[in-house]
């Protein structure tokens, strides 16, 4: 089966696959589990652009497909994978991506509002796959927490199990895993201040959890955020997404560990 008929076989059963997990037993814990957001529509121009119409997931799927094929047999620099932090670099900030990339050669799998569970699914379906990584580079895990009943502890085992599989798909990979980012302009801020409490307490299981398993566990949380101890306008204009700048830090840490 091509990947465009895969696809949208996913496209048409995914509402109905959806409904049957949904039943499944409490005991299974959801951030571990592979889930694709092929359902996801979004007008937004140039989030995903392609043959399946607003569909911008699945367009976005396919775009990483055909550029992993591109890319068949050969080895990739760094892959970036998670979630929309990830995605905009590349898409919002194309000069400081272009500065990151230089003469590297990098894979952009980050796709927006993305959890551990479509990073599963994503790695279950290919996109580790056909090529050699020397770095993979994981950030995820904020859309996790912007839910309330959302567990770190939860989180952390989503992000290990997505780790486990790094390593079994890019066995020569130096594996990166970001602290998660900052979130919020204060402590009253509405959307983010309970999602950034639940972002640090993640943030400090991953930290045992990257020692336990020595793999390079960098946090630049500090350089994202102000006196305040919050993130300030010039860093995350929207109280999430880095700006220019905020990516420029990011890619100057980065650089330091990337092989």
């Amino acid at each position: 089966m091509t990947i465009m008929k895969r696809i949208a076989v996913v496209l048409v059963v995914v509402v109905a696959v959806t409904c049957v997990f949904g039943a499944a037993s409490s005991t299974v814990v959801p951030e571990t589990e592979a889930v694709s957001h092929m359902e996801s529509r979004n007008r937004q121009p140039g989030r995903g652009d392609g043959i399946f119409g607003d569909y911008w997931w699945a367009n976005r799927f396919l775009s990483r497909y055909n550029r992993i094929m591109e890319w068949r047999g050969k080895t990739v620099d760094v892959v970036m994978l998670g979630d929309s932090i990830v995605h905009f670099w590349e898409w919002h900030h194309p000069e400081s991506w272009a500065r990151f990339c230089g003469r590297r050669r990098v894979l952009n799998l980050g796709y927006g509002g993305d959890r551990t569970q479509q990073v599963i699914w994503r790695i279950e379906n290919g996109e580790l796959d056909g090529y050699t990584a020397k770095n993979v580079v994981l950030l995820i895990g904020t859309n996790n927490n912007s839910a309330q009943d959302t567990k770190p502890e939860n989180v952390v085992k989503g992000i290990a199990k997505i780790v486990a599989m790094i390593r079994a798909k890019q066995p020569k990979a130096n594996v990166v895993l970001m602290a998660i980012f900052p979130r919020g302009r204060n402590a009253e801020s509405k959307l983010h201040a309970a999602a950034r409490g639940r972002n640090d307490a993640t943030n400090v299981l991953l930290k045992e959890y990257a020692a336990a398993e020595k793999i390079v566990y960098l946090d630049i949380n500090a350089r994202l955020v102000d006196e305040s101890g919050w993130v300030p306008e010039t860093i995350m204009k929207d109280e999430v997404h880095p700006t220019a700048a905020g990516y420029d830090i990011w890619m100057e840490e980065l650089s330091k560990v990337v092989k």
